[in-house]
């Protein structure tokens, strides 16, 4: 009567010893350590940064990631920010690196992260004509869905790209007939909630030039998803002064393009405006956008 119970134990060991060595017909996971460093991966729109990618032509308003940008990424659980970290693109290596300085982020369970650019974005500036278009970018925040980790990656990458918060407005100016375009001294936007966003205060905007050789200029525009007048004002090198109205749905991550030329003196715009996506890849036509 003993004989049988070995046997039965004989084969519950033997069961024991193959399921713990892994021969099962099921694959082995293993989980991953809490703490384990997470790797980021990072993109506007469905962009793709590796090493064999271009720096981006179009570079004043990060249309694409170029080498030694910053991001921010922070990790919560049920809302309560847990910790954060800095990040920098390496395109030599392919890789997103911890910020010299920043600890780095660690897998902890039950988390998301979210990413933002650049890490000391704090409005939209007043001022964006700074020759180096630094005013401009600083004013262009860039931010990420809340992306779950499940593991050591975290990638902010297509449905969870980085996306354009605010709105980009380009003028254009054109001559008329054989007449060539005054030089411009100041361009000037004015609108209400045109940096904030607010209902009754009129906000002023200097726009960037992107280009010394073309007659256009850019700027950033807060996001008020409404019909807005926005006032243009010129002034030419001789203190000449023209204005125009022009009605912008400032709708999010959205493009405005409005073509203005002068007539008899007159500034006025000429066809419809060209509204499209920001995050549009078909985008760099020159030395504007």
């Amino acid at each position: 009567m003993k004989k049988p119970k070995q046997n039965i134990l004989y084969l519950i060991l033997a069961a024991s010893f193959l399921l713990s060595t892994g021969c099962t017909d099921e694959p082995s996971v293993l989980p991953v350590a809490e703490g384990a460093p997470l790797t980021v991966t990072a993109e506007i729109g469905t962009t793709d940064y590796s090493s064999t990618r271009a720096v981006a032509l179009n570079s004043y308003d990060r249309s694409d990631f170029i080498a030694g940008d910053r991001i921010n990424v922070a990790c919560s659980r049920n809302d309560v920010q847990l910790a954060s970290s800095g990040y920098t693109l390496n395109t030599a290596a392919g890789a997103w690196e911890v910020t010299t300085g920043s600890s780095g982020l660690g897998f902890l369970p039950a988390t998301t992260c979210r990413a933002s650019f650049p890490v000391a974005y704090d409005g939209i500036r007043t001022d964006q004509s700074t020759a180096d278009g630094s005013a401009f970018l600083r004013s262009n925040y860039l931010l990420t869905p809340e992306v779950s980790v499940s593991g050591a990656e975290v990638n902010f990458t297509g449905d969870d790209a980085f996306g354009h918060e605010n709105v980009k407005l380009t003028l254009k100016f054109q001559g008329s007939g054989s007449v060539s375009l005054p030089a411009f001294s100041r361009i000037i936007l004015q609108a209400s909630g045109l940096r904030t966003g607010g209902a009754t205060t009129v906000e002023t905007i200097y726009p960037f030039r992107p280009d010394t050789g073309q007659h256009s200029w850019c700027a950033v525009i807060y996001p008020r998803n409404t019909d807005t007048d926005i006032t243009v004002t010129v002034i030419d090198e001789y203190s000449v002064t023209y204005k125009v109205v022009l009605r912008c749905g400032m709708q999010k991550s959205t493009s405005y393009t409005y073509t203005l030329k002068f007539r008899n003196d007159i500034l006025v715009p000429v066809g419809d405006a060209e509204i499209k996506r920001w995050d549009l890849k078909v985008r760099h036509t020159g030395g504007f956008d």
